[in-house]
């Protein structure tokens, strides 16, 4: 590995690479708490692995200024595949018909998706390379 890869890269850089990780976790979190049940969103699960993926290939492509926006759009996909998932839980136990408590895992998956959805669009506000960066890596 070229030791001036990382010389140039700023805290966008950073902040992606991070979510690129973080979504994989979100999605494999979301997947053990939710599969086999009702409240389960495949396409919330999709779309979050996408981001992942998609912030990863980008980032090795050196795509810098893309990895931001694609990461974005696939969490905030998957955060609205989620909530359209679970609405129907989170009006029961709101309303108190057969909950009247919120379980552990809506919780750490509901966290995990917001988290992920505001540190996405914190990093959108980020620079991805340091202004002095490489020629080559400036043109991308």
């Amino acid at each position: 590995m070229n030791r001036d890869y990382l010389r140039d890269k700023s805290v966008g850089f950073w902040f992606s690479a991070g979510l690129s990780a973080f979504s994989l976790i979100t999605a494999a979190v979301y997947a053990g708490c939710y599969a086999g049940t009702d409240d389960m969103s495949w396409a919330a699960f999709v779309f979050i692995l996408l981001a992942a993926i998609s912030g990863g290939t980008l980032i090795a492509l050196k795509q810098y200024k893309y990895a931001p926006y694609a990461i974005a759009v696939f969490v905030f996909l998957s955060l609205l595949f989620f909530i359209y998932g679970i609405y129907y839980y989170v009006s029961v136990v709101m309303v108190g018909i057969d909950l009247d408590t919120f379980d552990p895992q809506f919780i750490v998956c509901a966290l995990f998706f917001m988290l992920a959805f505001g540190l996405s669009i914190a990093n959108l506000f980020l620079k991805q390379i340091k202004d002095g960066g490489r020629k080559d890596e400036q043109e991308n």
